[in-house]
């Protein structure tokens, strides 16, 4: 059986939208390059350039999302932008010690603890700072499937 350059484009379009609860996978640029790859083999002729830009731009859009929502989650919490930074590199560093309950304390437990902190022990703000960029650590790969979950209907949609 011989695939077309189109189904395995979509294929792997499907991949790197399951692929986006893995940690450390850049699903959203993975799926940027698979779009212009098949533009490629079809010598830029399928799908549109209009099309093609939107699919791309989107794709690298759900990548940002993906990065950014641990960050913006916490300062929808009030916690500070610095609380938040180094609550994500305590939680990437986790990560590889504890695996994915690594990143929850890290992000979780500095955040809680630099806003002690910085709003003189005061637990029921801390605890909801916490709570708002734990919630968007889970959240982003979420968002970045859906959005890239679009992506890949979009493109077959348009290559179909």
């Amino acid at each position: 059986m011989v695939f077309s350059a189109a189904e395995i484009a979509i294929v792997l379009l499907v991949v790197w939208t399951a692929s986006s609860f893995v940690p450390f996978v850049p699903s959203g640029v993975l799926a940027a390059l698979t779009v212009i790859g098949y533009t490629y083999t079809t010598g830029f002729t399928e799908p549109s350039l209009t099309v093609l830009l939107a699919l791309v731009l989107v794709s690298l859009l759900a990548s940002a999302v993906e990065l950014l929502s641990g960050m913006l989650s916490g300062k929808l919490g009030g916690a500070s932008t610095r609380t938040v930074a180094v609550g994500t590199l305590v939680g990437i560093v986790l990560l590889f010690v504890m695996g994915p309950i690594g990143l929850v304390v890290g992000v979780g437990g500095t955040v809680f603890l630099g806003s002690l902190y910085e709003n003189g022990a005061e637990p029921r703000v801390a605890v909801r700072q916490s709570v708002y960029a734990v919630i968007g650590v889970f959240a982003g790969p979420f968002v970045q499937a859906v959005i890239l979950a679009g992506v890949a209907v979009a493109f077959a949609i348009s290559v179909l």
